[in-house]
């Protein structure tokens, strides 16, 4: 991919969600085409290792990106052209990918569950669901007005170590770049009691809405603060997240501060990575689907 694919690139992202999730009677994924277009850029932009696109006849037919973090890699999104399905784009892509990550121990993906064609692709490589994870969406006029938790601080650049080594042994994942960008780009709330990191959670605004996660917390309580902290800075916009189903107390906040469930999602591994019991969220960019 290069910076003339972008645009092109974007309007496939924005024809693809919201194809699929029509197809399954599911409100528009992207609201619009701008949001594929910026998130196109920011693959781009950010540094991704491998960002592959499939041509036919000199069009684009299909995405997929693969990001590398330490001994874990996240792919996503992997996207065909409406244009072109059923032409196993999708398999090739996942082909040349998988050769570019054979260094790596294991990769993981988030696959929308209502979409069975994209979760037999993935189970054909041998990844495995190892968690469901619902995928929820805030309203920003539909809320609570909420205060932010006096617990709860904005990560600098320069703090960005300590909570790099507060991650890694967690997640069992080097996404200090990561954080770099978010603090770039975006936020990063930190969590502390006294001053002790007990979680953080980054933030992404963008077109559309604004992307809640990673986050990695000790426990609910934390969770659930960073998200309230989140929800009362950006409020009056909407937001989205992903969060472990297994987490029933940390969604029940969330859908006391008027989050509702868009779908479920499952969380695949090919290889040996596998969630912590740590309370984890995830966001679009750049890990998707």
């Amino acid at each position: 991919m290069t910076n003339a694919d972008t645009d092109r690139v974007g309007e496939i992202l924005y024809e693809s969600f919201n194809a699929g999730a029509a197809k399954h009677g599911y409100a528009r994924k992207m609201q619009r085409v701008e949001t594929g277009k910026s998130w196109a850029w920011s693959m781009l932009h950010y540094g991704s290792n491998e960002l592959l696109i499939a041509e036919v006849e000199n069009r684009i037919a299909g995405i997929c990106c693969l990001n590398p973090r330490g001994d874990l890699g996240g792919v996503g999104p992997v996207v065909v052209n409406p244009d072109f399905q059923g032409y196993r784009i999708g398999s090739q892509l996942m082909e040349a990918l998988l050769n570019r990550a054979e260094n790596l121990q294991s990769l993981r993906l988030i696959q929308e569950a209502f979409n069975p064609a994209s979760f037999s692709l993935f189970y054909s490589f041998n990844f495995m669901p190892v968690a469901n994870l619902l995928d929820l969406f805030l309203d920003g006029g539909a809320g609570q007005r909420l205060e932010p938790c006096s617990d709860v601080t904005e990560l600098t650049a320069k703090d960005l170590d300590a909570v790099h080594t507060y991650d890694s042994p967690r997640s069992k994942s080097d996404r200090r770049k990561d954080l770099a960008y978010y603090v770039r780009w975006g936020k990063v709330f930190v969590y502390r009691d006294q001053s002790q990191i007990r979680g953080f959670l980054a933030c992404l605004p963008g077109s559309g809405s604004v992307q809640l996660g990673p986050l990695l917390a000790e426990g609910e309580e934390e969770a659930g603060c960073l998200f309230q902290h989140a929800s009362a800075v950006f409020k009056e916009r909407d937001c989205q997240t992903r969060v472990m189903a297994r987490d029933y107390l940390l969604v029940k906040t969330l859908m006391g501060f008027g989050f509702k469930v868009y779908c479920l999602d499952n969380l695949m591994v090919r290889g040996a990575w596998r969630p912590g019991q740590h309370i984890e969220a995830f966001g679009i960019f750049p890990e998707g689907v």
